[in-house]
């Protein structure tokens, strides 16, 4: 070993010129027995890894100390107890000791050879945690080899952080996908244009990550993120999903996203998959065709609606697509199917009505209100609050008929009803808030929105103490979006987001003005929906440059490819 070599060294040297020196000195004063070294204050940075490197160098170190002290006079040079001297470890990820260096020397030759050698024999030493790694993948330590008390104890000892160009260590560690380790670089980091861009860097490689977890929900919820914060680099990844993936829900999301982000490179697959889809599956159809006429692709969406509108018997997907990409020389035929289809179809047809010219639509839905059928009925209504939308003056011509049909016997008639009078003559609501049907109470609060504060307070204060949970977060969703809102509501709002139903509490959050609050609900409340809201609530009342450093703990802390991950990455990139 390198101590028994360096013991015998030294010995030789003090008894050069004789012959036969003895292996201890005896009759010479002796150095004085140092006590154990100091143990580390428990606080100090990297402690634990310190004081188990230190049960591997201290045992070589001490022998050593032992030896100068049993084997050489006190007055001799390695005795002297002033000696000190500084060494700088390298530790790879494994535990191996990559380079020794004697930073600041003792001035004793010898004494430092024996720092350099007591290093080599503990080698390896335990495998440093991560968190203590430098910005090189090593950890770098600062050691005090001592003569006196101190010796090779850990209470002298530090971990030195070695820092390079913050891009290029986040590059590396997201191509890695080491994305914790990223996040925590980026919160030491200065403030500055540069951190900001890493940050942002780890945010959108968070979506990444998650639109490969094995959680449907999760890969949902990083779409939608992406959509919402219009991350435009990640459209490809967004795009492979509309063909790669049996999740009817995720190929939904997928082609709402690809049409918020104007990927015009989705224009093919979709179109590719109409066809089937508008003979079979409605809501992809749906979103397929909503997502060809955001992307500019209205006409050749209607070429395929079309082709699925010629037969004997329309489809009635094809009739409710037909509303978002209408033809013209199919708009004619629209009351001939209505007038000698079935129910299925007369609803179709009133789905559909949304995509006919006004003068047309009017009339046909005129008749739609008085069918028999209620499935028909409701339909013709929801048309109405469109037509309404986009046509006014046509859409008061139903107003008579519409307020008949607030007193309908079909429950989901009159909450229809009520939403159409809303958009056609918001001065003259039908109060619906006693009607037996909480599916109509809730209508009405939604309602309430097109009504004067004024006007709407007293519907709204009843509304929000309503027993049906639903009428409760419908009269939230009116209250929390008010511009001008009662005085008191914020108060009445921490009192909602301690209700038990958490749509209640989701569609209040928006109300509230506390952020020790939002706070709360970010981190522990049950829904992961109003979890997400109100991260992004705080986030945007902080403002991107105070919530950072919060979002980045969150994202080290939360497990990789998680829907904690996304809402983080989420607040973060929708935050200014």
């Amino acid at each position: 070993m390198r101590r028994v070599r360096l013991v015998a060294m030294v010995v030789g040297m003090i008894a050069c010129g004789h012959p036969a020196p003895p292996p201890v000195l005896v009759g010479q004063p002796q150095a004085p027995r140092l006590l154990p070294p100091a143990p580390i204050d428990p606080k100090v940075h990297g402690a634990a890894y310190l004081t188990s490197v230190a049960l591997q160098l201290q045992p070589g170190w001490g022998q050593f100390l032992d030896d100068c002290r049993l084997r050489l006079p006190a007055t001799h040079p390695l005795n002297q107890m002033q000696l000190a001297a500084t060494a700088e470890l390298v530790i790879d990820r494994t535990g191996k000791v990559v380079d020794i260096a004697v930073a600041v020397p003792s001035g004793n030759a010898d004494f430092d050879r024996a720092v350099h050698d007591a290093i080599a024999d503990a080698t390896p030493v335990a495998a440093p945690p991560l968190e203590l790694l430098s910005d090189d993948d090593r950890a770098h330590l600062r050691w005090l080899f001592a003569r006196d008390r101190r010796q090779a104890g850990p209470a002298t000892a530090e971990v030195v952080r070695v820092e390079l160009p913050i891009a290029g260590v986040i590059a590396r560690l997201v191509a890695a996908g080491d994305l914790a380790r990223a996040a925590r670089r980026i919160a030491i980091a200065p403030a500055g244009a540069e951190r900001a861009d890493a940050t942002a860097r780890v945010m959108i490689a968070t979506l990444r990550e998650a639109l490969g977890s094995a959680d449907g929900s999760v890969r949902r919820a990083a779409v939608d993120a992406i959509a919402r914060a219009h991350v435009a680099e990640l459209a490809g990844e967004v795009r492979a999903l509309l063909e790669v993936t049996s999740d009817a829900e995720l190929r939904v999301t997928a082609m709402a996203a690809a049409g918020e982000l104007g990927d015009r490179e989705a224009v093919a697959p979709l179109l590719v998959q109409l066809p089937a889809d508008l003979a079979e599956h409605p809501r992809l159809a749906i979103a397929e065709t909503r997502a060809l006429v955001r992307l500019g692709h209205a006409k050749d969406a209607a070429a395929a609606i079309r082709k699925a509108l010629d037969s004997q018997e329309p489809s009635p997907i094809a009739l409710e697509a037909f509303a978002l990409a209408p033809t013209p020389e199919l708009a004619r035929d629209l009351g001939r199917w209505f007038q000698h289809g079935n129910s299925r179809t007369r609803a179709a047809v009133c789905a559909a009505l949304g995509g006919a010219p006004p003068d047309q639509a009017v009339e046909w839905l005129g008749r739609g209100l008085r069918d028999a059928d209620a499935t028909v009925r409701a339909n013709c209504t929801e048309a109405a609050t469109r037509l309404a939308i986009s046509a006014p003056k046509f859409g008061a011509r139903l107003a008579p008929r519409l307020r008949e049909l607030a007193s309908d016997r079909d429950r989901a008639v009159r909450a229809l009803a009520i939403a159409a009078i809303a958009a056609i003559d918001p001065s003259h609501l039908v109060d619906a808030s006693g009607d037996s049907s909480a599916e109509v109470r809730a209508a009405y609060a939604r309602a309430l929105a097109t009504a004067k504060v004024s006007d709407a307070e007293p519907g709204l204060r009843a509304l929000i103490d309503d027993r049906d949970p639903d009428v409760r977060a419908a009269a939230w969703q009116t209250l929390a979006a008010e511009p001008v809102a009662f005085a008191d509501r914020a108060r009445l709002a921490l009192r909602a987001v301690n209700d038990p139903a958490p749509q209640v509490r989701l569609a209040a959050v928006g109300a509230l003005d506390d952020d020790d609050v939002l706070a709360h609900l970010a981190a522990g409340d049950d829904s992961p929906e109003l979890r997400t809201v109100a991260l992004v609530q705080l986030a945007g009342r902080r403002g991107r440059v105070q919530i950072t450093d919060l979002l980045l703990e969150r994202l080290a802390a939360a497990a990789p490819g998680s829907a904690d991950r996304v809402r983080s990455a989420l607040a973060w990139l929708l935050a200014r």
